[in-house]
């Protein structure tokens, strides 16, 4: 008589547990837990620049919109992960494939190692993702998975729960993130103004080279210019009061600036500012301003712009201290 319990049996038993774990747990509590960050917040930064630049590209110029449409796929995917034996491990494949590849357009397509957004604001670098996501989807293709035990009764609940879990899924991503969206129209300091965008962000900014500032919508949402920057040579710096790479910019470069400098400070949210945090400024002789509230200001910072007699000679979103771009000589 053969002994089925044999050791090489347990170990297989042992191997499709946690193959079933790893899909049916693991995998999707990961995606949850980003899509819930993310909706939670309802801030269109933490869609990475890729994804915004393809919305565009489709035509979708609502950020609180496409945020909660991507965010309820995931939970979509997830669904089947959850409830569908026969789908989990196709969902888990194609989600998480599908985070590499928008991972790798940000780092190597983007040059982002910041910050991927994929828990919302504050995240983990796009390097330390993909290493995860990657190791994730390694395992639930070569670990063997546990065959359900399920009869064809099974199979038809999952008819029942998936539809469920993504509708009611799908009613609390729309209603968390588009309750968040700012229902901006004209301004009311200064009627005249275009209406506030409820986001925005700096798309094709190398289109702003020899264009004068009025051209360039973005100037006229500061809230007040306290010189004229159509006269001579000047630096405006859009800079969040936390932001590291601003700071050291600042005492790099411009503790004495070499011209009239304007620092136009960026609101952190659609509230205003925080001033928790917030960094000593070493430029005394800048003129200081700010972009008006009410906007998801999507910026990547310092955004260092120069300036001759209002004509735009240089543009850089994330300016380097260590090497800048747009130094005027």
């Amino acid at each position: 008589m053969i002994e089925s319990n044999t050791p090489a049996s347990r170990q297989f038993i042992v191997i499709g547990w946690i193959g079933a774990i790893l899909i049916r747990l693991v995998v999707p509590a990961w995606i949850i837990f980003g899509a819930l960050q993310k909706a939670t917040g309802g801030t269109p930064k933490s869609l990475p620049r890729s994804i915004l630049d393809a919305g565009s590209t489709l035509g979708v110029t609502d950020h609180f919109l496409l945020l909660a449409t991507l965010v309820s796929i995931e939970f979509v995917f997830v669904a089947f992960m959850l409830f569908s034996p026969k789908l989990a491990k196709p969902a888990g494949i194609v989600m998480l494939g599908t985070f590499l590849i928008v991972l790798c357009v940000e780092m190597f397509g983007y040059g982002n190692y910041e910050s991927c957004g994929c828990f919302g604001e504050k995240s983990l670098s796009p390097m330390a993702m993909f290493a995860i996501d990657f190791t994730l989807l390694l395992g639930i293709i070569f670990i063997p998975q546990r065959k359900s035990a399920c009869s064809s009764n099974c199979w038809n609940w999952s008819f029942v729960l998936v539809p469920t879990f993504a509708l009611l899924a799908t009613l609390f991503t729309f209603t968390t993130v588009m309750g968040n969206k700012p229902s901006n129209s004209t301004s009311t300091e200064n009627p005249s103004l275009p209406p506030l965008p409820a986001s925005w962000y700096p798309q094709n900014i190398s289109n702003w080279l020899d264009k004068p500032v009025d051209e360039i919508p973005l100037f006229d949402w500061v809230k007040e210019w306290p010189i004229d920057i159509r006269q001579g040579k000047q630096y405006i710096i859009f800079y969040s009061l936390t932001c590291d790479h601003c700071e050291a910019l600042l005492w790099e470069y411009f503790e004495f600036p070499a011209f009239p400098t304007t620092l136009v400070a960026i609101p952190q949210s659609t509230d205003g500012f925080n001033y928790d945090g917030a960094f000593d400024n070493p430029c005394q002789d800048c003129q200081k301003t700010e972009l008006r509230i009410g906007v998801d200001w999507i910026i990547g910072t310092p955004l260092v712009v120069a300036l001759e007699n209002g004509i735009v000679k240089c543009a850089t979103e994330n300016e380097e201290y260590e090497a800048p771009a747009c130094l005027i000589h």
